[in-house]
């Protein structure tokens, strides 16, 4: 089954790269005319060729079953060859000079290969192998002294940081590039990178999806993972000299009842159907719908206790394989099959109420009558009742009742559900971010981030313990940050940041911070895409041109959504990630001392008294707006602010006019925390003293506007945006760049979040 999908790359002998080996190593198929292998095998070709530049030989082998029947004698198994261009590398050399050994992960590199489009394709695996999983290498070697196929058989030994160590057979040379079979799912799982002393290293499969996330590779993978899934659901049924894999992965050992109701069949055609649609707006929306499926069928709402840096419809569902619904004891019977169900429902309800012109409805009506026809024959009545309520008007008429043909059975075990608990309204779930920055040790601060649900339950992103210098905050932060808010961003909802500072660190411009502050391609582990030359312009388009041809309508790459897919990623100043995080969305600072005590009386009265408002202006250090503050100077006493900051009404916001991590202002910061003030505003940059009363008095406006502590969010957004335009700041008279505390008490500190382990699932 593998062999047929194998690939070996090369020079081309047509004058490139002829001072270099001809044979460069492996690569394999996953869809018509698309073989993934390792961007160090690329690499071998020179920079040209990781630029598309120059071409490469790709050499695949094919049955010829008539030539076996004749003469047993005759080898089986033909050659073809067929040029490849690289569309794809990742990370992609700068110059020739970059070509580097190790290669950075990723690793990865995508090629078109011409005439290729009849070779059959491997599959991809949609979620992650656990540890003792058999596998198989496979690609081809020179070890022998001579160029041939390999293969052996390992388990999967563990990970190290991004890599995949495997045990058992080692990959040798020329295996680099080649696919690692979950020998029980029957899917790829992983691409040969090469050895250690000990064990084998290999790349995840799923870090192809990671590279979504990158605006010089989203097009090619969206493209190469859309494919794949329609040639699979085009192959079943279909007449072919190869089996589908469909249905050989039916009789592996991992692919038994016990541990999923969700067949192969059903979910090469959910995959086929889904990757008809537009994708996901990010790994926000996928979760959340994920985590909303589970609560309509279990009757409970669990966060992970792990992010799930999902990216694709396809990678949602298998969220959902082996879901079990919980009893008593631990265990429970499988539920998968219905949640999977109602997981599409809930998909194409999603594209039928997005952006007209985005979805093709003759595609979305297949996909409900699809559904419908498996809902039809579920033995439970409250499964099928709930995917009709789902889809009700969602491509028209559904006749669900009438749809009966091809309908999947579930297992006698399956839960008899109430229809009211699946169809239910939408969840308010809401999920924010909290960064939380520790006190300098020995010139660096720890720090941390979280993703927290609906104020209560946290899951842990990223940490560093050992901590960076203050200056390299913004810089390190930036790829957790901007992971943790694709998780946190769902249907109407951006997630709320929220810093932990040290009061040291009150003055760090966290509004100001950018998730892709430079231009794309600059940083090192970005992409490099030959889609910007025009031999690779030319070999994206041949490809979606070919994908239409090579298998037939039903794994047409549907060009018309293209332009639609991409048209919002194409300028990085048209790039909402672009914009500094306090533009877009809400971005507060919260003192982590005070955070990890049990809160005042006084914390708890002031934040009450917040909530209610009406909020009133006051000042930080209790003198006239019109007096500023005492740049450079020390506060005199012990307490020199905390008199007239604890006698300020539970409703009065302090404000001050300049920064607080350092001198009075820290003093007078300092001092508001004792006394319980929840929401202190200030400017943070440095201006003339005259500038004072104009900032008060706009602070004094935003206050009268906000009215109550939920209202300061949006009005402090607004003001930041006007801010950020020197002409609109200037014709309204606005003053400097605002910082704002809101410091609720009723927040979770670190660690008291709730933990329960999962229920337990049966043995194999």
């Amino acid at each position: 089954m593998v062999r047929p999908s194998l690939a070996r790359i090369g020079a081309t002998g047509d004058g490139y790269a002829t001072d270099r080996d001809p044979y460069w190593g492996s690569g394999f198929f996953i869809a018509p005319g698309w073989l993934l292998t390792s961007a160090h095998v690329v690499g071998k070709g020179g920079a040209g060729a990781c630029r598309g530049e120059s071409a490469m030989s790709v050499t695949w082998q094919e049955r010829t079953a008539a030539d076996a029947r004749q003469e047993p004698a005759v080898d089986p198994w033909r050659e073809r060859t067929g040029t490849g261009t690289a569309v794809l590398v990742a990370p992609g050399p700068q110059d020739s000079r970059s070509l580097r050994d190790p290669w950075p992960f990723p690793d990865l590199a995508l090629v078109r290969v011409s005439g290729a489009d009849d070779v059959p394709c491997l599959w991809l695996g949609d979620r992650e192998a656990g540890p003792r999983t058999p596998l198989g290498l496979y690609g081809w070697s020179v070890q022998t002294g001579e160029l041939g196929l390999r293969n052996g058989t390992g388990e999967l030994a563990g990970s190290d940081a991004r890599a995949l160590l495997l045990a058992g057979s080692q990959p040798v040379g020329g295996l680099s590039g080649g696919p690692v079979l979950d020998l029980r799912q029957g899917s790829v799982i992983g691409v040969i990178k090469g050895r250690r002393r000990e064990e084998g290293v290999a790349v995840p499969v799923t870090a192809l999806c990671e590279l979504l996330d990158q605006r010089e590779s989203r097009r090619a993978v969206r493209e190469v993972l859309r494919a794949h899934d329609l040639y699979h659901a085009s192959r079943l049924g279909s007449r072919s000299a190869h089996p589908d894999w469909a249905t050989f992965r039916a009789a592996l050992p991992g692919h038994v009842p016990s541990a999923s109701a969700v067949g192969v069949e059903l979910r090469t055609r959910l995959y086929g159907h889904l990757a008809q649609l537009p994708p996901p707006s990010g790994a926000g929306e996928v979760v959340h719908l994920v985590e909303d499926v589970k609560e309509r069928v279990c009757g409970e709402r669990l966060h992970s206790l792990l992010v799930r840096n999902v990216r694709t419809w396809r990678e949602g569902a298998a969220l959902l394989y082996g879901l079990r619904a919980l009893e008593p004891g631990g265990g429970g019977t499988l539920v998968d099959l219905d949640a999977v169900l109602v997981y599409a429902a809930m998909v194409a309800r999603r594209a039928a109420g997005g952006r007209a012109g985005r979805v093709d409805r003759e595609r979305l009506r297949a996909f409900t009558t699809w559904i419908n026809a498996q809902a039809a024959g579920h033995r439970s009545w409250a499964v099928g009742e709930a995917i009709r309520a789902l889809l009700d008007g969602v491509s028209g008429p559904t006749g669900w009742r009438e749809a009966a043909g091809g309908a999947a059975e579930a297992p006698a075990g399956s839960v008899c559900v109430e229809p009211t608990r699946l169809v239910g309204g939408a969840f308010a779930a809401r999920t924010d971010v909290l960064v939380k920055v520790g006190a300098e040790t020995y010139g660096r601060h720890p720090w941390s981030v979280q993703l927290i649900y609906d104020g209560k339950d946290v899951t842990p992103v990223d940490a560093d313990e050992r901590g960076v210098p203050a200056e390299e905050l913004a810089r390190v932060l930036r790829e957790p940050l901007a992971r943790a808010l694709s998780q946190g961003d769902h249907g109407e909802h951006l997630a709320a940041v929220e810093v932990f500072l040290p009061r040291r660190l009150f003055d760090l411009p966290v509004d100001e911070w950018q998730l892709h502050p430079g231009p794309p391609g600059g940083s090192p582990g970005s992409g490099s895409v030959p889609g910007r030359h025009p031999e690779a312009r030319e070999s994206v388009r041949d490809a979606d041109r070919d994908g239409r041809g090579a298998a037939g309508t039903a794994v047409a790459v549907a060009d018309d959504l293209d332009d639609d897919f991409e048209g919002d990623f194409e300028d990085d100043l048209d790039d909402e990630r672009a914009l500094p995080l306090g533009m877009r969305r809400t971005v507060v600072i919260r003192e982590i001392r005070r955070n990890g005590r049990e809160p005042s009386p006084e914390w708890r009265r002031r934040w009450k008294g917040a909530l209610q408002g009406p909020l009133a202006h006051g000042t930080l250090h209790g003198r006239s707006p019109a007096e500023g503050h005492l740049a450079g100077t020390r506060a005199g006493g012990r307490y020199p602010f905390y008199g007239v900051l604890s006698a300020m009404g539970d409703a009065r916001v302090p404000v001050y006019c300049g920064p607080v991590g350092r001198g009075e202002g820290y003093a007078a910061m300092r001092d508001a925390l004792r006394s319980g003030h929840p929401v202190v505003l200030w400017r943070r940059d440095r201006h003339d003293h005259e500038e004072c009363r104009d900032f008060h008095r706009q602070a004094a406006d935003l206050l009268e506007l906000a009215r109550h502590a939920d209202g300061l969010h949006g009005r402090v957004r607004e003001l930041r945006i006007r801010l950020a335009d020197p002409a609109t700041a200037r014709a309204h008279g606005l003053r400097g760049k605002i910082a704002v505390l809101i410091d609720p008490p009723d927040r979770p500190p670190y660690g008291a979040e709730t933990m329960r382990p999962p229920p337990a699932a049966p043995d194999d």
